[in-house]
Formats: C-alpha cells, sequence, structure tokens
C-alpha cells in the first residue's frame, strides 16, 4: 500500500468524517491509482478511521441543526455523498429527532406571522420553502396560518 496515499486519506479524516464516496473522489482528483485508493480506504474502515455510518450520523446531525428536512438530507446523502439508501435508513430509524419541531422552529425563525392568515402567495411562498429544505407537508401544514394558542 502507497503510504502516500494512506497519508493523504488519514490527513482529510484527521479534520472531519468523510463518506467513502468523497474520499474516493479527492483520491482520484489527486491522481492516485485505483488499487492505491482501495487499500487506503480499507485499511481506514478497517482500523474503524473511517465509517458511512458515522459519517451519515454526523451529518444527519449537523444538516438538521441547520435547519433541513429529512426529504433534503436523504437526498444530500445519496446524491452527493455516496450512502447507499439502506445506510441511510438504518440512521434515520435510530435517530431522535423530532421533525415536526424542527419544522416549527424554522417556520418561528424564517416567517414570524406564519400563524396568521396568510394570502395565498405568501402561503404558496411558505410551501415551498419548507418542501425545499426538506420537510414533510405534515411536519408544517397544521401550523401555517393556524391559531397560535394550539401549538405553544
Amino acid at each position: 500500500m502507497s503510504s502516500l496515499a494512506l497519508n493523504y486519506v488519514m490527513n482529510l479524516l484527521s479534520h472531519r468524517e468523510y463518506s467513502e464516496f468523497e474520499l474516493r473522489c479527492k483520491m482520484q482528483e489527486k491522481a492516485f491509482s485505483e488499487e492505491e485508493i482501495d487499500q487506503a480506504i480499507a485499511y481506514c474502515q478497517q482500523k474503524n478511521w473511517q465509517s458511512d455510518q458515522r459519517f451519515t450520523e454526523s451529518y444527519l446531525n449537523s444538516r438538521s441543526q441547520r435547519g433541513y428536512g429529512i426529504n433534503r438530507i436523504k437526498q444530500e446523502l445519496r446524491q452527493l455523498k455516496g450512502i447507499e439508501s439502506a445506510t441511510i435508513e438504518a440512521v434515520v430509524r435510530e435517530c431522535d429527532i423530532d421533525w415536526s419541531a424542527l419544522a416549527l422552529n424554522v417556520l418561528r425563525k424564517k416567517f414570524p406571522d406564519y400563524k396568521e392568515k396568510q394570502p395565498p402567495k405568501m402561503r404558496q411562498k411558505i410551501w415551498q420553502y419548507m418542501l425545499s429544505h426538506g420537510f414533510h407537508q405534515e411536519d408544517f401544514a397544521d401550523y401555517v396560518g393556524s391559531d397560535p394558542s394550539e401549538f405553544d
């Protein structure tokens, strides 16, 4: 195994968690051979320095704290980070994030008057924002234009 490849991967992992896919992409950019990439990543996984499961947990927590819903996070994990659906689903089942409460916090922050009766254009804007941030409509639909005393 190339010590240069291993050192490169270890240096990356010393700063933050990376998915296997991200490491492969970074190593390909640096023109490491497929064999060097496979060996370095396999070694790091064997030592538990790299884990897609752990990366997924960390990413899920980080993105949810920044106000993103489960749909958006799952899509990013699959498309941008190369995480398998089975890993994503396993981590989501284990997490204890209250997506409805998170949606309510995002609504309060972004649209302080969300509880009041909204004109159709504003309702549409709120819905588009919430859906584009990955929330299920069930997580926020009841809050928009509703009686404020119901949820406080």
